[in-house]
């Protein structure tokens, strides 16, 4: 009997185990940059991104074109007028996206380069979040971002 006992113990416990590693498993989502480039051309060099999450959580990307280029290894990415993609899977962000910032290689971006927006999605199990940052200056030009851009609020 006492060996039925420390049996079932055992049992209770494990599944006790079990079920508070399934509750930690990580869930991925995809994320998707869609970078509106306004009448001329961007940058060549490595940018980097940095999107927050409301509550503080954030992706930030150190070379968005080679880690997150989704438009082929062959593509020019920024060209004038041009919609680009960038693709990740990633943990997903408790919240929606609340502030987008992007830089060049060394913090500097090229002069004169107009963006248009940038659309951030989100696509996991049972989560969809869309978020645009728009760079329309008050007169409806779009605004030139140099050295670096940034938009958004957080709480």
């Amino acid at each position: 009997m006492a060996k039925l006992t420390a049996y079932l113990a055992f049992l209770i416990i494990f599944a006790a185990m079990l079920s508070t590693f399934q509750a930690q498993v990580t869930k991925y989502c995809e994320h998707e940059i869609v970078v509106g480039t306004g009448p001329s051309r961007g940058p060549t060099t490595k940018l980097k991104m940095l999107i927050e999450a409301i509550g503080g959580r954030n992706i930030n990307t150190t070379n968005l074109i080679k880690n997150w280029g989704a438009m082929g290894p062959k593509h020019t990415y920024f060209l004038p007028n041009s919609l680009d993609k960038f693709r990740a899977t990633l943990p997903c962000l408790p919240a929606n996206f609340c502030y987008v910032q992007i830089g060049g290689k060394k913090g500097e971006l090229v002069p004169h380069w107009f963006l248009n927006n940038i659309t951030v999605e989100t696509k996991g199990d049972g989560i969809y979040r869309i978020k645009s940052f728009n760079y329309f200056g008050d007169d409806g030009d779009v605004k030139s971002i140099y050295p670096y851009v940034d938009d958004g609020e957080c709480p």
